[in-house]
């Protein structure tokens, strides 16, 4: 007794990491990132979560960008207090600007935009090709003991090791290493599909999960229910799935309860819920929509940009009681990671969890939870 408390293994992994972060070859990629966007102004294009945690390390790192760009926002940037210019004042404002697009899912719609307006393709920069990462480490650091938690919480290899992937993404852009399973259908993770599935879709998009769906049970379901806020996404949705049976399509948020909320319009498969959004859309949860229903969820997906914790407090009484097969995103907010398993723990259903990642990048970690 009162020898040295043992190192963990994820703290011994997150001091190495914190070292790549202070090495000398570290600091010399950022001289290179000074160097190649000086001499003119720096645009970032899009003003959301990435733009955000952008912003701030190019300020630390001695970077300073005139503003952000995006088809959503004016004003000025709540976080960084930078003025928010729409793609159309762009260019009259700062034609021979370097942009630097912060966005990883829409990076070709919003280049194929700049170029159209006339922005010169050596003008145009991604954050996902540089040297740039999503977190500093004092923006990490309140999260390090949610991750040391997960890391131990976690009983397999394969989820252990996406947590530290995902901290080598945030502090170092280093790629992450995907799963080979099918995205929310992973049999790797316990997920095993009968015939009598009822299927919730949270953030339904054009109805591409609502096909995987369709593919992996061959057609033989219960029944299909698709929660989509963004109108185009709805209408696009309901083209594409136009003559299956056995589907309802619900123009609503999933939440913790019924309401009416802001949320950010023409987004596409980032529109979500939030306080400044310019648009306004019903919300239900869960465990109110299925009260009177006769079907009852066996397998709920969740991909709302952020809102699935509050969708998962409005689940409980569904999850306690039916105890369905769970798919939820884990990447848009830092401590999902741990914050989600933790919250689902306290419903004390006796799930096994998993993690699995489906892409090279910081999108698209998946939190299982089966029986």
């Amino acid at each position: 007794m009162g020898g040295k408390i043992p190192m963990s293994k994820f703290r011994e992994r997150f001091s190495h990491i914190r070292a790549q972060c202070e090495s000398a070859a570290f600091r010399s990629d950022i001289r290179h990132l000074r160097d190649k966007f000086h001499g003119s102004p720096l645009v970032l294009y899009g003003a959301g979560d990435l733009g955000a945690r952008t912003a701030k390390w190019l300020f630390r790192s001695g970077i300073h960008p005139v503003c952000f760009c995006d088809r959503s926002g004016s004003g000025l940037h709540r976080e960084t207090a930078l003025p928010i210019m729409s793609p159309k004042d762009l260019l009259p404002h700062y034609k021979g600007a370097n942009i630097l697009v912060c966005s990883i899912a829409h990076a070709h719609d919003i280049r194929q935009n700049l170029l159209l307006l006339g922005i010169s393709e050596e003008r145009i920069f991604f954050v996902e090709n540089l040297p740039i990462p999503a977190m500093t480490i004092e923006d990490f650091l309140p999260h390090v003991e949610g991750y040391e938690w997960a890391y131990h919480f976690f009983a397999d290899d394969i989820s252990k090791e996406i947590i530290c992937n995902r901290v080598e993404g945030y502090l170092l852009s280093a790629p992450l290493r995907p799963s080979q399973g099918v995205e929310y259908f992973d049999r790797s993770a316990g997920v095993v599909l009968g015939s009598e599935e009822v299927f919730v879709d949270g953030g339904m998009f054009d109805g591409d999960t609502a096909m995987a769906f369709v593919r992996q049970t061959k057609g033989i379901f219960r029944h299909y229910y698709g929660f989509e806020i963004d109108a185009t996404n709805y209408e696009k949705a309901v083209q594409n799935l136009a003559g299956m049976e056995h589907m309802t399509l619900v123009q609503k948020g999933l939440w913790s309860g019924e309401a009416e909320r802001h949320y950010h319009t023409n987004l596409l498969a980032s529109s979500k819920l939030s306080e400044s959004g310019d648009g306004m859309i019903q919300v239900t949860s869960l465990d109110h929509f299925f009260a009177d229903l006769p079907d009852q969820p066996t397998l709920i997906k969740l991909d709302i940009e952020g809102a699935e914790k509050e969708a998962l407090l409005g689940a409980e009484n569904v999850i306690k009681s039916i105890r369905p097969k769970l798919a939820i995103c884990a990447y848009h907010k830092p401590e999902d990671i741990y914050s989600l398993p933790q919250l689902l723990t306290s419903y004390e259903v006796g799930y096994q969890f998993a993690l699995r990642h489906y892409s090279d990048n910081l999108l698209d970690t998946v939190l299982y939870a089966v029986q």
